[in-house]
């Protein structure tokens, strides 16, 4: 997965994206198989309710769709198919050029306020893949669980001509912003914004700060992801660009908070553990605005990265101790991590084998021998089905009633497969 951040003095304007990694899939009989065409406008619409879904269930407000943040996030994912990229910022000449930022395409749009985020999630074969990417890299989470947006548009296009390039596009806002653009200038003396279209048109920092915070105080004073009883949490976390953790190529799904700062002026984060099926200790890596590598964090965002993947059909605990107004106070979670449904096999090895039947799916866990074992090209006959659930962890299913025995191989990781027939 691949992001960019950009920060723009004043206007608070993020900018964010996740491409899927390069993992291809390589029958020993070459065949080419293609994602199914998508319904676009079931997974628009599918997209955005379930982002809602997830902002809900951390106890946040949903979000409003908007016509013209929508238009604009169209028309970009309409861009970066036609052209087959995958950026925040196009470029003029191309086809289907709109803006070359994202605040160029909202206020072509029609949208007023430059106060904008967008988000980015290219070649995904759904919206429930794109948004769940997402929100495990944690730059593109933060932007998601921002307590200052209240509205929404979402883009989403597939080439006709090849169904596996495609593009979910989110361009974020808030209305009380975008309404100040409509209003009169402010031409008294004292602090006012430049946050508009119209760059003469001048917001007062008393209504700029008003509308920023009537969301954030409508929003919960601690944002905390996985959320409590969270269900079907994806175990993994791959890479983002920039990447908070470089060293790692796979690790598990961080855990994070963000203190609201409409609640919280001084916060001090004394610890924050996460605790397995066992209640043993994982072990994991904390980040916070003193060590971000990239220097996204506020001082108000934490998050703990689990070194290892975490396990499947699992159920975590979260404790986080902080200290708040000369007092110490510790908050406990839990979430499950994903359910696996079908016949479930782990290995563990270099080499291995596994007995299966025809005609029942199978899922096979490649547990990363380090932090850079992922699967990267897999070979495998023509005549079998093969999923990818992520980059170590695939669905298998053999569908004719009689086969031979064969042998999954990747990198360094081989599979035989023995066919029960």
């Amino acid at each position: 997965m691949l992001m960019k951040l950009f920060v723009a003095l004043l206007l608070i304007l993020v900018f964010l994206k996740v491409v899927n990694p390069d993992l291809s899939i390589l029958p020993k009989e070459t065949i080419e198989r293609k994602a199914l065409p998508m319904d676009v406008s079931y997974e628009t619409i599918e997209a955005e309710s379930y982002l809602n879904m997830i902002r809900t269930g951390a106890g946040m407000m949903r979000l409003s769709s908007n016509t013209q943040l929508q238009s604009a996030a169209k028309a970009h994912a309409y861009y970066l198919v036609s052209n087959n990229e995958s950026d925040h910022f196009e470029i003029k000449g191309h086809k289907n050029f709109t803006g070359e930022k994202p605040v160029d395409r909202t206020m072509n749009a029609g949208y007023l306020s430059r106060v904008v985020s967008e988000n980015i999630s290219t070649d995904n074969h759904n919206a429930h893949q794109s948004v769940d990417g997402l929100f495990s890299a944690i730059y593109h989470r933060f932007a998601f669980l921002s307590p200052a947006i209240n509205e929404v548009g979402v883009g989403v296009m597939q080439r006709e001509s090849d169904s596996d390039k495609s593009a979910f596009v989110y361009v974020m806002g808030n209305s009380d912003m975008n309404a100040l653009c409509s209003g009169k200038s402010f031409n008294g003396t004292g602090r006012y914004w430049k946050s508009c279209k119209d760059l003469s048109h001048r917001v007062r920092d008393k209504a700029y700060m008003k509308a920023l915070n009537y969301n954030k105080q409508n929003n919960p004073d601690m944002i905390l992801f996985p959320y409590d009883g969270q269900k079907e949490v994806p175990p993994a976390f791959y890479a983002e660009i920039p990447d908070p953790l470089p060293d790692h190529d796979v690790s598990g799904f961080p855990v994070s908070v963000a203190f609201n700062d409409y609640y919280f002026k001084h916060v001090t984060l004394i610890s924050f553990d996460l605790f397995d099926q066992k209640d043993n200790v994982v072990n994991t890596y904390l980040m916070d605005s003193n060590n971000d590598p990239n220097h996204r964090f506020s001082e108000k965002q934490f998050a703990i990265f689990p070194l290892k993947r975490l396990e499947y059909n699992s159920r975590y605990r979260v404790l986080l101790t902080y200290g708040y107004n000369d007092k110490i106070k510790k908050i406990t979670w839990y979430f499950n991590t994903k359910y696996i449904k079908e016949k479930f096999y782990i290995m563990e090895k270099s080499f291995d084998k596994l007995t299966v039947e025809t005609k029942k799916s199978y899922v096979i866990y490649f547990r990363p021998l380090d932090a850079h074992d992922v699967l990267t090209d897999m070979q495998f006959p023509a005549d079998v089905d093969v999923q990818f659930l992520d980059n170590n962890t695939i669905k298998l299913t053999i569908m004719s009633d009689k086969h031979d025995d064969f042998e999954l191989s990747s990198g360094t990781r081989h599979l035989r497969i023995i066919v029960k027939n």
